[in-house]
């Protein structure tokens, strides 16, 4: 099948967002590491995802190259500015890694969402092998998500119990 088509050209353009989005959540993560600092559990998860993220980025460009094309840079260079900016946003607070797990889990499910429209479109394009690569990246989101969903009332007492001020 040939880029000239409106479905492909829309895989593309897809793929590309999600390209963005993983270069902008791996400055958002570096940050929540940094963040994390006395939280070791916490710490080693985020470094692990930020890890995933990287990789994954690598993985969507691997598609665009199966359709013969090449990441976006302008769309790569504005996540990375966005990801920058939420990080300074979360870092004004003393409840920090309270916004930082609240933030990462509402992504999570936007990248689930993601990912299951490339797997559709991927499928309807006739692009086994970008599915299957989507497939695998969604079932790291997903086990990402699930760890932070278990995680998020006992983060919720952390950060009550290291900010009364807060209150």
């Amino acid at each position: 099948m040939s880029n000239d088509t409106p479905l492909e050209k829309q895989l593309i353009a897809w793929l590309n967002d999600a390209y963005a989005m993983e270069h902008s959540l791996a400055k958002v993560l570096e940050n929540h590491a940094k963040d994390a600092e006395d939280h070791p559990e916490v710490r080693a998860k985020d470094e692990q995802h930020l890890e995933e993220t990287r990789r994954h980025a690598e993985q969507v460009a691997q598609c665009l190259s199966y359709l013969g094309e090449k990441p976006s840079a302008v769309k790569g260079m504005m996540g990375t500015v966005m990801g920058k900016v939420q990080g300074v946003a979360t870092g004004m607070f003393g409840d920090e890694i309270m916004k930082n797990f609240l933030s990462d889990y509402a992504m999570e499910h936007f990248e689930i969402a993601c990912y299951r429209s490339l797997i559709a479109a991927a499928e309807e394009a006739g692009r086994p092998e970008i599915a299957k690569i989507c497939k695998q990246i969604l079932r790291e989101e997903e086990a990402m998500a699930e760890w932070l969903s278990q995680r998020i009332p006992d983060v919720a007492r952390m950060s009550l119990q290291q900010a009364p001020a807060a209150r």
